[in-house]
């Protein structure tokens, strides 16, 4: 009898403490989409000098002052989210306004937005009314997922020699110079140890057994990450993307003995299925160059397109000046940074496709002098060797590239 009588106790217990759980996610969710856009509000404006990459040239142009608006209004519906009781609607309304807005720009779809953004849906579609009309726990399985992946397919694309020989050390380098030579060795050489770790995290999370100790591995990784991002002062709109993956994995995993791998792995409805697809296997299709790196976990991995703009001494003179400050002089033939240009103006990196390279370059060949101006694509390196192939293109073929 007392086995039958704490059993609904414990049910409750579990149930309760998934819905506790379930505002800490949507609070921590929220907040973390409010700081990514604060943090780069120049990237959702259309009235900008760094060009859009639109899915389509059919989508009309949105003028001032309706781009500041729409940003406003996606400023505002994060706030009422963070501190609504019933915030289905809200998070319904921020979906469709944010996904209307991210098609008019695809470097808008940075990892940490894509990531926020499927999170919300999970949260909204699966549990976002009141305590006690619907279950949360199927929100949960579904952010866990997510969470677990994106550790797994990050380290996944990091098994590559050019995160090793370049990736990291870039990364590390602050730190580096900080340290004495002989824990600077120690810590450059542990590169190869860091896709370990977090292919590890990503499988010991679905685990019931390892799900603590992937947490604090976890924890602990981010913490280092923070370290030298900040150290570097780079990429700022990703250190509160880390800090908000910290919270997740704890108020996800800490001590959660109840959740099964299935649970978490095994989809039970349609959006638990659409993330698992998205999440869990078309990041494997990046791979293969059949699907984009960011929406594979791949920032910081080496294992994307880079792409500058080569460009003659004349040709340089006649772009304005803010694009100026972008081009490096140091060697022939010049070239436009065009990635230092995206963090310089949008404050997040370029979205590393060649049909993005392409848009960025138009506008540059729109300046007077496009005879000088040429695209040099590099693909994904191979990962054992690192050698990229090459192609070039002038302003005339850029609608070549693949």
């Amino acid at each position: 009898m007392g086995g039958r009588i704490d059993a609904p106790a414990r049910i409750l217990r579990y149930s309760q403490n998934s819905i506790n759980i379930s505002a800490w996610l949507r609070i921590t969710t929220a907040a973390g989409l409010l700081c990514g856009l604060s943090l780069s509000w120049r990237l959702w404006l259309s009235s900008r000098l760094f060009p859009l990459a639109p899915v389509s040239d059919s989508l009309p142009a949105i003028p001032f002052p309706f781009d500041l608006a729409w940003l406003l209004a996606l400023l505002g519906l994060l706030l009422a989210i963070l501190v609504a009781a019933r915030p289905g609607r809200l998070i319904a309304a921020f979906l469709v306004l944010a996904g209307l807005l991210s098609l008019w720009d695809q470097t808008r779809w940075q990892p940490w937005f894509y990531q926020y953004v499927f999170m919300l849906a999970a949260i909204g579609c699966l549990g976002g009314k009141r305590a006690g009309e619907r279950r949360p726990q199927p929100a949960l399985d579904a952010c866990r997922l997510i969470v677990a992946c994106t550790y797994l397919w990050s380290g996944l694309q990091k098994l590559n020699v050019t995160f090793v020989r370049e990736a990291w050390p870039d990364m590390a380098a602050p730190l580096l110079r900080s340290l004495p030579a002989g824990l600077g060795r120690v810590v450059s050489s542990a590169s190869p140890l860091i896709p370990a770790l977090e292919i590890l995290v990503g499988l010991g999370l679905v685990t019931r057994r390892y799900r603590n100790g992937a947490v604090l591995l976890a924890i602990g990784t981010h913490a280092g990450v923070l370290l030298l991002l900040v150290a570097s002062g780079e990429n700022r709109v990703v250190w509160p993307w880390n800090a908000a993956m910290a919270v997740f994995v704890f108020v996800l995993f800490w001590q959660d003995r109840e959740t099964r791998p299935r649970d978490v792995v095994v989809p039970r409805n349609a959006i638990h299925l659409l993330i698992a697809v998205l999440f869990g296997v078309l990041p494997a299709l990046s791979l293969v160059d059949s699907w984009d790196s960011y929406l594979s976990a791949a920032l910081y991995s080496g294992n994307t397109h880079q792409a500058v703009i080569l460009i003659g001494p004349e040709a340089v003179n006649r772009l304005p000046a803010p694009i100026r400050r972008y081009v490096w002089r140091q060697t022939s033939p010049f070239f436009v940074d065009i990635n230092r240009w995206a963090y310089g103006e949008l404050d997040v990196p370029l979205y590393p496709e060649p049909r993005v390279y392409r848009r960025v370059a138009e506008r540059v060949c729109s300046y007077p002098g496009a005879a000088d101006v040429r695209l040099l694509i590099r693909d994904r390196p191979y990962p054992v060797t690192g050698r990229r192939h090459a192609e070039i293109y002038d302003c005339g073929h850029l609608d070549q590239v693949p």
